[in-house]
């Protein structure tokens, strides 16, 4: 045993020794480059269904090295990623409301490595679930609504109604509920923003975008005081439609501050069927008058006559600012009627309600006019000529006629057109034709649509407004000879030199611009040289700079009927890096126009001015110049 110790001993000693006396310089086989790390993605894309959900890719990664390995979405609309599960990336895909295909990627990144993957969706129409939860700042009638969606990427329109008006429809239709009313009233006003976008040039999606909101937003109202009202949402796709239930609650705006307005009544002249008649006010606070006949009227307390007024279909019409002079028809001769003049602001009035009865006169067969004409003033495309005409109660028919027209076709002209009138349902007779077309008392009156060097004469005949005959001859004016259209020397000027960051607008004016996001705001404040009685502008999208199409006239054309009008300042948020052109002209007293100015407008994010030259008005609109010339 002992011999076997020994052996064993010897061994290791042998080994020991071997090892300690192995070469230093032994060659060493040499360590080949480290392999770069690489990063793949395993799919070409990710096919999502609309209603969204919880989906996934896998990569490899081959060679790792330490980096930390990320994921982004090019859209909110793709979130909560997940890297726990090597080789997989988990991730959310929200409901597709826009109700089209969209498509996005995913980009994954490995250090200086990266990867993309498309994520496509389905636009199937997919209902949602929507809450909202409103808030409200209220100073009289002015409300600030604020909208908190959940969930808060979902697109919704959002506006109000007045409960009253909803009690009175529904009243009017029966088994319709109030979610249905308003339902409607969201499509109403989706499709017409749509069919009157169209004219400006505006997709649907872009009308839509035009009028609905996405996230937490506010709006701010300018309504009836004293009032409840619904404050109504509802989930809709890019297409306007509604792809949830409407959610509502209701609030009560306050009362409206009295009015220092002094109001008084002049120079009152009432005739069988019209009356007419001055009101001088002390400032420009708003007002209305009215003529309604006494026995709708006479025992009405203030409260029930403005909550009568607030009914009238087209109130708006009978309300003014400044001074002016009224004429009413009214239905009944030898009547009592009451002249109202009251401030009123938002459903209230802010004066003390005044009022003047009056009587109508009686019909008297025998009444002819005889009649005094005058010219006042005359320009390429208009004529005002004064008419004295005695007695004022009696009815007569004044107009423009060119040289060679004699009276007997000119009185039959105007028989043809009342009897077609007639015929097609808008009076009920032709003297009631006569009295709405006719005039009655010594006034101006202003004629336009005419040609540039043309000549015309002002004419006039009576009319029984009983029996609608013809009952005096044709008077005529001289013969007058418009002029020719000049060039104005009145014009107007916007200085473009100058246009602002959106972001940075927000920051400082954070009320008056909150939708400035994303937007270079550009003022355009006008600058009035001369006899300038009308002006129009607007920003459009594109190189308008070529005059051969549009033509000038084209564009003032287009201006009228679309641009903005006298309006001393605006700001234009318009597209950075994009081509887009300012136009504007003006208009004259004697109805001339300007030349047409054309700036081409391109606006560098890196050059836009400082905040300190901003010119802040709080009154002054804003608009975004999405619109395109209509052809």
């Amino acid at each position: 045993m002992k011999h076997l110790k020994f052996i064993l001993a010897a061994l290791v000693s042998i080994t020991m020794f071997a090892a300690c006396n192995e070469p230093d310089n032994e060659p060493v086989e040499p360590q080949g480059p480290t392999e770069p790390a690489k990063l793949a993605i395993n799919e070409n894309y990710v096919q999502v269904k609309a209603a969204g959900g919880d989906y996934y890719f896998t990569y490899t990664l081959e060679n790792p090295d330490g980096n930390e390995l990320k994921v982004e979405a090019q859209d909110e609309w793709i979130h909560s990623f997940d890297l726990s599960d090597q080789g997989e990336v988990s991730f959310v895909v929200e409901p597709n409301t826009t109700g089209s295909q969209r498509i996005s990627k995913i980009t994954l990144k490995y250090g200086k490595l990266k990867d993309s993957i498309s994520i496509t969706q389905s636009g199937e129409a997919v209902d949602v679930e929507i809450a909202i939860d409103f808030e409200f700042e209220i100073n009289g009638p002015f409300v600030r609504m604020y909208t908190y969606p959940s969930p808060e990427g979902i697109r919704y329109y959002a506006w109000y109604y007045s409960v009253k008006g909803m009690e009175t429809a529904l009243a009017q239709s029966p088994g319709v509920s109030v979610e249905m009313y308003l339902e409607k009233v969201i499509e109403v006003d989706i499709s017409e923003a749509i069919y009157y976008g169209a004219y400006a040039g505006y997709s649907a999606e872009q009308a839509v975008a035009e009028i609905t909101i996405v996230g937490p937003a506010y709006q701010d109202f300018e309504l009836n005081g004293n009032t409840e009202f619904y404050a109504f949402a509802c989930a809709v796709n890019n297409q306007g439609a509604l792809i949830s239930d409407v959610v509502y609650t209701t609030f009560t705006t306050g009362k409206v501050e009295q009015s220092d307005n002094q109001l008084t009544l002049s120079n009152v002249k009432v005739n069988t069927d019209r009356v007419s008649y001055d009101i001088t006010a002390s400032n420009m606070d708003q007002y209305a008058t009215i003529v309604l006949p006494a026995a709708e009227v006479e025992n009405l307390t203030d409260d029930e006559f403005i909550a009568k007024f607030n009914k009238i279909d087209g109130y708006v019409s009978y309300l003014n600012f400044g001074s002016c002079t009224k004429e009413y028809l009214l239905h009944e001769e030898d009547s009592d009627y009451y002249i109202y003049y009251f401030g009123y602001e938002y459903g209230m009035a802010t004066t003390e309600i005044k009022r003047e009865k009056i009587h109508t006169g009686k019909y008297d067969p025998n009444t002819k006019a005889e009649f005094e004409l005058s010219l006042d003033k005359v320009t390429h495309y208009r004529v005002k000529a004064s008419v004295d005409v005695d007695p004022e109660s009696a009815l007569y028919y004044i107009d423009v006629c060119g040289v060679d027209e004699t009276a007997e076709e000119l009185q039959e002209n105007v028989r043809e057109a009342a009897q077609w009138y007639v015929d097609n349902g808008y009076y009920n007779n032709i003297a009631m034709c006569y009295r709405i077309v006719g005039s009655k008392g010594s006034q101006q009156h202003e004629f336009v649509g005419l040609y540039p060097e043309t000549q015309y004469r002002v004419y006039a005949f009576g009319i029984d407004e009983k029996t609608g005959e013809f009952n005096t001859e044709v008077i005529f004016s001289e013969v007058f000879t418009t002029p020719a259209i000049e060039v104005s020397e009145s014009y107007i000027t916007i200085n473009t030199d100058k246009y602002f960051d959106g972001y940075e607008v927000i920051e400082k004016y954070p009320n008056d611009f909150s939708d400035a996001d994303g937007w270079a705001v550009l003022p355009l404040e006008v600058e009035i040289h001369g006899d300038v009685v009308d002006y129009y502008y607007d920003v459009y999208i594109g190189d308008v700079t070529d005059t051969t199409y549009p033509t000038d006239d084209e564009i003032i054309l287009d201006l009228v009927q679309y641009g903005k009008k006298n309006e001393p300042i605006t700001y234009s948020y318009c597209y950075f890096h994009e081509q887009l052109t300012l136009i504007y002209f003006s208009k004259d007293s004697n109805d001339n126009n300007s030349v047409v100015t054309r700036v081409s407008l391109y606006l560098d994010p890196d050059e836009c001015a400082d905040m300190s030259q901003f010119p802040y008005n709080p009154s002054a609109s804003a608009t975004k110049a999405e619109r395109k010339f209509a052809k």
